[in-house]
């Protein structure tokens, strides 16, 4: 998978909370759970990034730490729905080539998402607790159907995810790309923690990443003038996986306000500004990666 990105061009799957909420998911309710009890649902999201052209699908496994599942009373279940997860989107793959497709190599990753451990001084979480967060969805993977890369994404504390960046490095054998969200105010990017994008690009290249990384929070057009920042601070492949927009709610649904023809010309600009792989975060579809596909297909 480090071959495709240093190719560039790379285009990865959209959201998936999102597509499961239009089919069933309540609000509130864990979506790893469905990789339990609705397995065909998550493989049929899979399935359609993967025909809508997506090279790279991450797994339902987002909030799949102890303390985000214990919450539902599913602490004791990380193992088997992370398993279940990377289980999932492999067999998708697998099911898609069987139908004869000719296309290009499709790659799994595991995605992985901030536990509630709080560090100090927002909360009372020390090291140690965190990175057992990270260790007991990993482990569940380590010697099984292991992914081709590790998504620590959605990270707003440069801290937590620089543990779960050396708590991936160590219990699996893959590529890790490391995410933070940010977002944008007069003095530049920041996360919420305060971090600054250039620093945190700096600091996450040292640690290993092999990945430089941002999603959610900003729209693709914000994205842009992002990564053209993050480009000058590292000489990692960068991934991109902007929002659809800016949420609103409608009947307790979030909706976001771009349209797919917008967020393709977005990626391509994207792509233009140095980043090797996009993909789309809340509030994108199939139809929003299909376009990308499309524009990507054009270009060649």
């Amino acid at each position: 998978i480090m071959d495709r990105f240093e190719q560039g061009r790379l285009l990865f799957d959209g959201g998936m909370g999102s597509m499961l909420m239009t089919s069933g998911l309540a609000a509130g309710w864990p979506p790893e759970e469905f990789n339990v009890s609705r397995p065909d649902l998550v493989k049929s999201v899979h399935h359609a990034y993967l025909e809508a052209g997506a090279e790279v699908i991450e797994t339902n496994t987002f909030g799949g730490t102890p303390s985000r599942l214990a919450a539902h009373g599913f602490g004791e279940r990380v193992g088997e729905f992370t398993a279940a997860g990377v289980r999932l989107a492999r067999e998708a793959i697998e099911e898609a080539r069987a139908k004869g497709s000719d296309g290009p190599t499709q790659f799994v990753a595991m995605s992985i998402g901030p536990s509630t451990e709080m560090l100090s001084p927002v909360g009372t979480a020390d090291v140690a607790d965190v990175r057992a967060e990270f260790v007991a969805q990993l482990e569940a993977v380590a010697d099984s159907d292991t992914p081709d890369i590790v998504v620590v994404e959605t990270m707003l504390d440069l801290r937590e995810a620089l543990i779960a960046l050396d708590v991936s490095k160590q219990a699996l054998d893959v590529p890790v790309a490391v995410s933070l969200t940010y977002n944008r105010n007069p003095r530049g990017f920041f996360t919420i923690m305060g971090d600054d994008a250039a620093t945190a690009t700096r600091r996450l290249e040292v640690a290993g990443a092999d990945v430089i990384a941002a999603n959610c929070s900003i729209s693709s057009g914000d994205m842009t003038s992002l990564a053209k920042l993050l480009r000058e601070f590292t000489s990692r492949p960068l991934l991109c996986q902007p929002n659809a927009g800016q949420p609103g709610i409608r009947d307790g649904v979030p909706l976001y306000d771009q349209s797919p023809n917008e967020f393709a010309d977005h990626a391509m600009q994207l792509f233009d500004a140095g980043v090797s792989a996009v993909g789309g975060c809340c509030g994108t579809t199939p139809e929003f990666i299909r376009l990308v596909a499309d524009r990507i297909g054009e270009d060649r």
